[in-house]
């Protein structure tokens, strides 16, 4: 896969333009990564907090698979994401996106797809990773539930190096999918927190 990597500023949402770019007949490989996203969002519509100093990233895949295996895509992108984030901090998949450490959740993974006569036309993954600000700075709630890399490392870590060792990793998984599907599936059952046991 030969990522290309394109940085914005402000944004609504990494998302929502790059399926534009999609629609528009963007070949896969498309990465946008902002500074801040004002309209980032997760699953059911839920708002995403995007500050600076966190990894926000979406990118843009055309893979071969029936639309029957849309799904295994929620799954492959944590798989890919986890080795990397790991290194960082003890992960594991809260299900069915959510990455988490001791129990708090610090990222999370929403891919949404196009399908067409049966078939996966793209596939958009948006990324969003609270790396490098305090925990303190999440409102209500989210204070208690979340935290960050660097409030766990006690350390600012570059986004660049971060994003360059997700995205080769997401290459890698990419082409395990399409070979072998169910190795993803077993990769994703594996590193699953569940009933709360956390990390």
């Amino acid at each position: 896969m030969n990522w290309r990597i394109e940085h914005l500023g402000k944004i609504g949402s990494t998302s929502d333009a790059v399926q534009g770019r999609a629609r528009a007949g963007e070949p896969e490989g498309l990465v946008l990564v902002a500074a801040v996203q004002t309209a980032g969002r997760g699953r059911g519509d839920n708002v995403w907090e995007s500050p600076p100093g966190g990894l926000w990233f979406s990118l843009l895949l055309r893979p071969r698979l029936d639309a029957a295996d849309a799904d295994l895509l929620s799954r492959m992108v944590p798989v890919a994401l986890h080795p990397v984030l790991d290194r960082y901090v003890p992960t594991k998949i809260k299900p069915p996106n959510d990455l988490v450490t001791r129990g708090l959740k610090y990222g999370g993974v929403l891919v949404e797809t196009e399908l067409r006569g049966g078939k996966l036309v793209y596939a958009v993954a948006g990324v969003g990773l609270d790396v490098n600000f305090e925990r303190e700075r999440f409102p209500g709630e989210l204070a208690r539930t979340a935290t960050t890399i660097l409030s766990e490392t006690g350390r600012q870590h570059p986004l660049d190096t971060l994003l360059g060792e997700l995205l080769a990793s997401l290459a890698e998984a990419y082409g395990t999918l399409e070979r072998d599907p169910n190795e993803i599936a077993d990769r994703y059952l594996a590193l699953l927190a569940l009933h709360g046991t956390g990390v």
